[in-house]
């Protein structure tokens, strides 16, 4: 749908954006320009990508910045969900840039593989440190990543203790953000807690060296194999571990529930 200088401007007056999208060579969307140093290493590891013919979803897609940069860089299928959907993206951007991409109110904590099917890359940017369940939204990725596909996560993190694995989870004054901001993983924390998952941390880049709080962007490779099928089945269904392992388990039944940290 085409619009003209004027008509783009009179109707990018009626809302309010987070980010700063080019519309085309003279107009952006006014979003909040303190952000975008934040948002450039997500755009730089997709850019990274080739995307070429693969499914992409966006998960806290607001109005859509890494939607659009995954549709620039030749995905075949894009998908945005947010539980607060802009309706900059839907009413105004995805018109005025004539795009593909569709976007969809649903919390992450709800994503199941039979809403969309399975992605080869999700884009997981400034979700993670908002999420009070922060273990089932990282299952709720898992379950509808494509093997092989990838993740790129973009998240507040605790940048201190890095010898152990830790979770940070203050509230009120303790926090160095607002109050809707409760988990933070220190970096051990955060690469080992993927590795339960299936995910290989292949970067994991800090954004300022701030303490105790930074930014991060991780890419990570989904390879199911990491997790032994026993110890996936503990952790998510019924199993028959602790019948069938000895006491103290076994050097056999102990490899069967290690992760497989790849080489």
């Amino acid at each position: 749908m085409y619009f003209d200088k004027a008509t783009l401007l009179d109707r990018m007056s009626a809302y309010r954006f987070y980010h700063c999208i080019p519309l085309n060579d003279e107009i952006t969307t006014p979003g909040i320009e303190e952000y975008q140093w934040m948002q450039a290493p997500v755009s730089r590891a997709i850019e990274a990508l080739d995307l070429a013919g693969k499914r992409v979803l966006d998960i806290g897609c607001r109005d859509g910045l890494f939607s659009f940069l995954a549709e620039r860089r030749g995905a075949a299928e894009v998908l945005g969900i947010d539980n607060d959907l802009s309706p900059a993206a839907v009413e105004f951007i995805i018109p005025a840039l004539e795009s593909r991409v569709k976007m969809y109110l649903k919390n992450v904590l709800d994503l199941t593989v039979e809403d969309y099917g399975r992605f080869n890359l999700v884009i997981f940017a400034g979700v993670l440190y908002h999420l009070r369940f922060p273990f089932l939204g990282l299952k709720r990725i898992r379950d509808v990543m494509a093997p092989d596909g990838m993740l790129i996560m973009e998240t507040a993190v605790y940048n201190e203790h890095d010898d152990v694995p830790l979770l940070y989870c203050p509230i009120d004054t303790d926090n160095p953000y607002e109050p809707t901001s409760v988990t933070y993983f220190n970096r051990k924390g955060l690469t080992d807690t993927l590795l339960t998952f299936g995910f290989d941390t292949l970067s994991f880049d800090f954004l300022s060296g701030n303490k105790p709080v930074d930014r991060a962007t991780l890419v990570c490779r989904y390879l199911p194999d990491l997790v032994p099928d026993r110890l996936r089945q503990y952790w998510e269904g019924t199993h028959a571990n602790h019948s069938r392992i000895p006491k103290p388990p076994s050097e056999v039944a102990r490899a069967e529930l290690t992760l497989r940290r790849p080489s």
